[in-house]
């Protein structure tokens, strides 16, 4: 399906909890298999993600937004959007792009970028006047597509998960996104 056709980037709504969290689960499983151990891709489960997704949609909140890509009324992505995420003091003025996941099938029509601009503007609209967002190392295409967004590479941290010591770097995009 090409961008053409019927492909909408909007905010989310509780009913599209289910949608949201089958597209985390299944973009889960085809993105990381082979970058994360097995179990915790197992540990990635539907059911934990719809209480995640019901549970975040269903408290208003003017400190994150959702964002989801709509083809043919189903969500084939979305974008989640908040302060930055930091131990300790928070940085003035920095929003992060929590996750940005799209099914394979809807890769590579721009659907990436709607969700980027959309959750752009929402930080900026919030006072925000920086976006960051953290990539897991070896996932290359998502590693390609912040690069080709004009991110830079501000900070890497490594976390543990299953055992794994894993590295993700930090990118950042100076607000308004350019087009």
């Amino acid at each position: 399906m090409s961008v053409n056709q019927a492909a909408l980037v909007r905010p989310a709504v509780l009913t599209d909890a289910a949608q949201i969290a089958q597209v985390h689960v299944d973009s889960w499983r085809t993105t990381y298999a082979g970058i994360f151990p097995p179990a915790a891709i197992a540990g990635h489960t539907l059911e934990r993600r719809l209480a995640l997704w019901t549970r975040h949609l269903s408290e208003a909140s003017e400190r994150h937004a959702l964002f989801v890509a709509v083809q043919v009324d189903t969500v084939v992505g979305f974008a989640s959007l908040g302060a930055f995420r930091v131990q300790g003091p928070p940085i003035e003025g920095e929003g992060e792009l929590n996750a940005l996941y799209l099914l394979q099938r809807a890769q590579r029509q721009g659907l990436g970028r709607q969700l980027m601009q959309a959750g752009g503007a929402w930080l900026q609209r919030g006072g925000f006047s920086a976006m960051r967002c953290w990539v897991v190392r070896g996932n290359l295409s998502a590693e390609a597509f912040y690069t080709r967004q004009r991110g830079i590479v501000v900070a890497t941290t490594t976390f543990d998960i299953e055992g794994a010591l894993m590295t993700e770097d930090c990118f950042r995009y100076e607000l308004p996104l350019e087009a």
